[in-house]
This record gives C-alpha cells, sequence and structure tokens, in this order.
C-alpha cells in the first residue's frame, strides 16, 4: 500500500499486456484498457481515505472525476465471478466498500484489491480486442498484476498557452449533437473558496467539446472573469473531491457540475492538484 503514500496521480499498467493502461472511458462511465498512454483518461487522482475499515485504502479518481468502482454487474468477459468495473459519483458522504481500493505487492508489481475482497483484472490476453477492466477474485492470473507508474504533480496553475492533452480515441466518427446534450451546472467559488449549494445555475449545451464550454462559461460569466486565472473544475457529486476538467466532456447525456475556481481562492480551490503536462483552462 505504501506505493500511493504521498502520491497525487498514478497511472496502471497492465503487467501482461504491457502497452495497456487501465483508462476511464469516454462515456464517462465505463472503465477500459488503452495504449493511448498519453491520454489523460489514463490518469487517476489518488485520495486517501483516513479509518476506512480494514484500511488503509484509496479511492481512484478517474478524468471526469467519477471513482473507480466494482459494480454487481456480471462482466461479459474473464472469469465467470468477475463483475464489470466502472466509474461512479460519489453523491452520498458514506463511502460502499466496491469504491476502496488498495495495492498488494505480488511479483514485482502490484493486485489492487477492493475492499468488497475482490480484484481489478485486465482482459484480453489472448483475445487481444477485448480492453474491458473488470473485478473478479484471486485466481493467481497474471492478468490481476498491475505497475503503478506516478505521474508528476504540476505545482502552478495551467494557461491558455498550453498544449492541450492527448484525447483518447475509440470512435470512428464524432458524436451527434444528440448524443452529447446536457444541462450543465455551473457555479463560481466564492472569494472565501466555499461553494454556495443554492447558487447553482443551468445552460444547455449540444457539444462534447471543452473549449465550447469555457467559451459559453466566459460569455456567462462576463467581463471580470480573467481567463488567465480560472479553472474549470467538475464535481462528480456532493461528495466528490473537485477535479480540474482538462479533456472534452464525456460522451453522453449526463448533467455534469462545474465549479468556477479563481487562482488564490482559498477553501477547496487551493487544494485542486493537476497532473504534469496535462492541463487547460477557461
Amino acid at each position: 500500500m505504501e506505493v500511493f503514500d504521498e502520491v497525487h496521480f498514478v497511472r496502471l499498467r497492465c503487467q501482461v499486456r504491457r502497452t495497456k493502461y487501465m483508462a476511464a472511458d469516454d462515456d464517462g462511465h465505463g472503465v477500459c484498457l488503452s495504449s493511448q498512454r498519453g491520454a489523460h483518461n489514463t490518469v487517476w487522482a489518488v485520495q486517501p481515505m483516513e479509518g476506512a475499515e480494514g484500511g488503509p485504502f484509496v479511492l481512484l479518481r478517474g478524468a471526469y472525476g467519477r471513482y473507480l468502482f466494482a459494480t454487481d454487474v456480471q462482466a461479459a468477459t474473464g472469469p465467470g465471478h468477475g463483475v464489470q468495473a466502472a466509474q461512479q459519483a460519489r453523491p452520498h458522504p458514506n463511502t460502499p466498500r466496491c469504491m476502496l481500493w488498495q495495492a498488494i505487492r505480488r511479483e514485482g508489481s502490484f493486485v489492487i484489491r477492493s475492499a468488497g475482497g475482490r480484484y481489478l483484472r485486465a482482459n484480453g490476453k489472448y483475445v487481444r480486442w477485448r480492453t474491458a477492466v473488470t473485478v473478479a477474485g484471486d485466481d493467481a492470473s497474471a492478468m490481476l498484476q498491475w505497475d503503478v507508474e506516478v505521474v508528476p504533480l504540476r505545482l502552478d496553475r495551467p494557461t491558455l498557452l498550453d498544449p492541450p492533452p492527448q484525447p483518447m480515441r475509440r470512435r470512428r466518427r464524432p458524436p451527434t449533437e444528440e448524443e452529447v446534450a446536457r444541462q450543465v451546472r455551473y457555479i463560481p467559488a466564492g472569494v472565501d473558496g466555499d461553494i454556495d449549494e443554492t447558487g447553482w445555475r443551468t445552460v444547455r449545451i449540444s457539444t462534447n467539446s471543452l473549449m465550447q464550454l469555457r467559451l459559453t462559461l466566459a460569455n456567462l460569466l462576463g467581463q471580470n472573469r480573467s481567463a488567465l486565472h480560472t479553472t474549470l473544475c467538475v464535481r462528480a457529486g456532493a461528495y466528490a473531491d473537485l477535479s480540474p476538467l482538462l479533456i472534452d466532456l464525456p460522451i453522453g447525456n449526463d448533467r455534469l457540475d462545474i465549479v468556477v475556481i479563481t487562482h488564490g481562492t482559498p477553501g477547496p480551490g487551493q487544494h485542486v492538484a493537476v497532473p504534469k503536462r496535462q492541463c487547460a483552462e477557461l
């Protein structure tokens, strides 16, 4: 478990399929294997959980602000006792056991075990086009083993001059407006960094473009908002940590909650970490 100590971001690389990394699928719900190491979808934020039962444990938060979660849905690939891994919001203060993870050293790498007792598993050892990540019992398979790569933390805030992050390409065509139309709730964090839960405003968009969302919110927030000193963060549930929104929005119609943070703001804004070289701003 010491591999997660004092670490903010990691990538998990499959020990068997060594070019494959666990990634947050661009639908915002699934978890898959991707060979696109440079895509921000392969980066997971590490959130320690103090005093968790049987711990220590961590939460692993993906590119869209949602958490790695072991569902109770039977997986279509892998062992018969496996279930699907997913990205899950955190709307309640009590963290489910299947959202808590710990790393256990095994043969020079790690197995990633949930508090529910099952293990994170890659698939496709023989059928290479299978890229599902599932959660299954310990059958001593090498497909349970992962290399943990630490992603450096960027201490300064990103600017508009930063190159855009690499997208994860899993689709042969751009999404249609019907596939990405959604409500976006947004709220500027207060000067003290607090979020007034009664102050949410709503806008409807028909694109998953992060750039278009930035332009839309910049227009709604007015001229007094400095684009070079503002960061958009997604909050996936009332009890989720804030995550800088660094890539295009997930494909789908789920509502997104965006917190607009001014640099130097105390409170939650000062604790928003950004992985190095994978940054974007309003």
